[in-house]
């Protein structure tokens, strides 16, 4: 079965949006004049195709991916002379021919239908109707379960370099989809649509240490470029990976009980008493 990924390019395209709005207001206003400058609708209309154009090529967040119908089906082979040959040896069974040549001219037309059904089933990729079918007027794209890095891994060909997955990126323009860059120094391969560090990774256990880029042999976890903590006060964790409170967890064992204040920068304890959270 295929799969298709749901896309969407709000948050790239707004700026672009209201840019187009804007020369369509400007068009409306050229088209509606009583002496239409020519030259100028035709300037205008370069723009707002220019600006569709930027707007399709924007990047788009993958929000969800389903598995639908195949993208293709086999529709009957045809070859037109094979076809017009049969056509002909039928139109020739006319009355004046012998008992004999009918027989004859009836196996000639079985040879040619048996070689016409021989011919290999012609495969049409429906590829552009399912996208437009799921997507109900959004946008969706077709995604390949096997493909990773541009290569497919049951040997078949691969398609746009890597399986989509939520929060992932579609490339409009590489047609491919990415995962979010990890850290800051690390930079997408045009092939395989990966992101790769600046320095070649040692074999073993290793760790990606972002402020100094490098391999390190210890267990250390550099702030991931894409993640944001709960609070903007929260601190990134080398140690555990993690972005955890700047004011160390209280130990207690119900951790119902208790919950973090942005607004007070403390951890606040429930006291059944007050019915009121409370600094600890």
């Amino acid at each position: 079965m295929a799969h298709y990924a749901f896309l969407n390019n709000d948050h790239t395209t707004e700026t672009l949006r209201e840019e187009l709005m804007a020369l369509s207001n400007e068009m409306s206003n050229l088209t509606s004049a009583e002496e239409q400058d020519t030259a100028a609708i035709e300037t205008k209309q370069e723009e707002i195709d220019a600006k569709y154009q930027e707007i399709d090529n924007q990047l788009c967040v993958v929000t969800g991916v389903i598995t639908g119908v195949l993208e293709t089906y086999e529709k009957s082979a045809r070859d037109e002379t094979l076809e017009q040959e049969i056509s002909d040896l039928e139109d020739s069974r006319t009355a004046d021919k012998t008992q004999e040549e009918i027989t004859a001219i009836e196996a000639e037309i079985q040879v040619k239908l048996e070689e016409l059904h021989a011919l290999p089933p012609e495969v049409i990729d429906n590829t552009v109707y399912w996208e437009g079918y799921y997507g109900k007027g959004g946008l969706c794209k077709r995604t390949s379960y096997n493909t990773v890095g541009g290569v497919h891994k049951n040997g078949g060909t691969p398609f746009r370099k890597n399986y989509a997955g939520t929060g992932m990126t579609y490339d409009p323009v590489r047609d491919a989809f990415y995962s979010p860059q990890p850290y800051e120094s690390w930079t997408l391969n045009e092939e395989s649509c990966l992101w790769e560090c600046p320095v070649e990774r040692p074999e073993g256990e290793y760790w990606w240490k972002e402020d100094t880029t490098e391999w390190v042999d210890y267990e250390y976890y550099s702030e991931p470029y894409t993640y944001e903590p709960l609070y903007a006060s929260w601190i990134w964790n080398t140690t555990t990976g993690g972005y955890e409170a700047p004011i160390a967890e209280p130990d207690i064992e119900d951790k119902n009980s208790y919950i973090w204040s942005e607004e007070n920068g403390a951890w606040m304890l429930w006291n059944d008493e007050t019915e009121k959270w409370e600094i600890i």
